[in-house]
C-alpha cells in the first residue's frame, strides 16, 4: 500500500468523500420521513381508537343514566330525597356523557390542564391519590 492512499488533496478522493457524505445524508433524510409517516400513522390509529372508546363510555353513562332515572321513585325504603339523589346523579352522567361527545381527546386535555392550572394543590392531591389506588389495584 503506498504511503498516499488517501490524499485531500486529490480530486478523486474527495470527490468520493463527498458522494459517501451525499448518500449518508440521503438515507438519514429518508429515514426521517418512513419515521415520520409511521408515527402519523400511528397517532391516527391511536386517536380512532379513543375516539370509539370514549362513544363507546358516552353510550353506557346514558343506558346507565337512563336506568337510574326509571327506578329512582322505585327505590325500595327510599324516600323522595333518595329519589332526588339519584335522578342527580343519573343527570351527572348524563352531563358527563355529553361531554365525552362534545370534546375530543385535545380539549380534554385542555381542560384538565386549565383545571390542575386553577387549583394545582388539589391536582396534585387528587393525581396522588388515583396513583395510589391504581398501584393497589395492580399489586392485587
Amino acid at each position: 500500500m503506498s504511503r498516499d492512499a488517501f490524499n485531500p488533496t486529490n480530486s478523486e478522493n474527495t470527490s468520493d468523500l463527498s458522494d459517501t457524505i451525499s448518500d449518508a445524508k440521503n438515507r438519514a433524510a429518508e429515514l426521517a420521513s418512513k419515521l415520520k409517516e409511521k408515527a402519523s400513522q400511528v397517532a391516527s390509529t391511536v386517536s380512532d381508537t379513543v375516539g370509539r372508546q370514549r362513544d363507546n363510555v358516552a353510550g353506557g353513562l346514558d343506558r346507565a343514566a337512563s336506568n337510574i332515572h326509571e327506578k329512582a321513585g322505585s327505590l325500595p325504603g327510599a324516600g323522595q330525597k333518595a329519589a332526588n339523589a339519584a335522578n342527580r346523579l343519573a343527570d351527572g352522567m348524563e352531563s358527563t356523557a355529553s361531554y365525552l361527545r362534545d370534546r375530543d381527546l385535545k380539549g380534554m386535555g385542555n381542560d384538565v390542564a386549565g383545571i390542575c392550572r386553577k387549583y394545582p394543590v388539589q391536582s396534585l392531591l387528587s393525581a396522588v391519590a388515583i396513583g395510589f389506588l391504581v398501584g393497589r389495584a395492580l399489586r392485587k
